[in-house]
């Protein structure tokens, strides 16, 4: 049973021709909620996702808990958003260690995937060894220094792995000649990666300004359930939680290159805001309740945004619904099909592989496949 859908894209024959992009809907593993107690879905919901599993379980538990009207401690709320935060460092981590180096034909650097791969569970470890975060109305007593240390430690990984030098420093960088210019020297294979967008001239291709949803509140609830744009689908990436970046915005419209950039961006900034929220210097995601008693949860995942909602009667589930920021980004007028539309002029060999790069680009975490006409 697949709960994440796949993508079909496929690259006419014929220049000129659009290129054709079909979401295929996941199976609805919804329908296994219907009729369950919340302790049981919250169960079900990591056990059934494979992709972004706490940010998932974190967006069930808040949608829940907005349904049942429960408000946790503060303590419990920074402690669940700083696993989810942990998750998207480790996923990004993965894909500039593994995936990028693969779709230049080089191989990936499996011992530093292994060491990226060992950071969530040691964080997981340290942070909820006495308590379990994601339960119903949990009650969450952090030891900091533990958790400081790892996070020290995961961005020293980045540092050496991915960036080449200080985080701090690679973010001070402005214009696409100083990133360039990290990408010479950086011996890292997210360097090699930059460079060879750069010197192949793929950095720019595929430029769309970005098309943003407001703020996620209840009052904003409408617009992010929906499935329609006046101005063309919204987007749900990486990207625009990222877009005003001092770094980013200096890329002007973003192609590929600033779409890669945007990822490493969100690498680097990770630890520092992992920490802002541990020392309670920003405030983490909350569950929302409307007026019919529906239960809201939205986090920010590897991907982008995701969402769930729920409504509970007598203690029993009674609908429940999950969106995740592939529906919208490879919607027929979203991100993704402008981006792809945009290669019809590339040669057949050259559209493949583009084509894979608006993947990787935008959505790197689900499954697809890309056909030739």
């Amino acid at each position: 049973m697949s709960t994440e859908g796949k993508v079909l894209i496929e690259l006419p024959a014929r220049p000129g021709t659009p290129v054709g992009v079909t979401f295929r809907p996941p199976a609805d593993v919804t329908r296994l909620f219907i009729g369950k107690t919340p302790e049981e879905v919250l169960r079900l919901v990591p056990a059934l996702h494979s992709v972004c599993a706490t940010a998932q379980t974190h967006a069930a538990v808040l949608a829940l808990e907005g349904a049942l009207d429960i408000t946790v401690a503060d303590e419990t709320a920074r402690a669940r958003q700083a696993l989810t935060m942990m998750e998207c460092l480790r996923e990004h981590g993965l894909r500039a260690i593994m995936d990028w180096p693969r779709l230049m034909g080089q191989t990936a650097d499996n011992l530093a995937a292994r060491q990226a791969m060992t950071i969530l569970p040691r964080f997981q470890t340290a942070l909820s060894e006495a308590s379990a975060p994601f339960s119903l109305g949990a009650k969450v007593s952090m030891t900091r220094e533990p958790l400081y240390r790892i996070i020290a430690e995961a961005a020293e990984f980045l540092k050496a792995t991915v960036f080449g030098e200080p985080l701090d420093r690679w973010l001070s960088r402005r214009g696409p000649d100083s990133l360039r210019g990290w990408a010479e020297s950086a011996k890292t294979a997210a360097g090699r990666f930059i460079l060879w967008l750069f010197a192949t001239d793929r950095f720019c291709v595929a430029a769309f300004p970005p098309v943003r949803l407001p703020e996620f509140d209840a009052r904003t609830l409408p617009a992010w359930l929906s499935t329609e744009s006046e101005n063309g689908m919204a987007e749900a990436t990486s990207y625009i939680r990222r877009a005003d970046d001092p770094l980013l915005t200096g890329l002007g419209t973003p192609g590929l290159g600033a779409r890669f950039i945007a990822r490493l961006v969100e690498l680097a900034r990770l630890p520092g805001e992992m920490l802002a929220v541990l020392t309670e210097k920003t405030r983490p995601a909350p569950a929302i309740r409307d007026e019919t008693g529906t239960g809201y949860g939205a986090v920010q995942a590897a991907r982008g945004p995701l969402i769930h909602t729920a409504t509970i009667e007598q203690d029993r589930v009674t609908t429940y619904r999950m969106l995740p920021p592939t529906e919208r980004n490879f919607a027929s007028h979203g991100i993704a099909a402008r981006c792809l539309d945009d290669l019809r002029a590339a040669n057949e060999d050259e559209r493949r592989l583009r084509a894979n790069l608006v993947v990787n680009a935008i959505d790197p975490c689900f499954a697809y496949e890309v056909r030739t006409g």
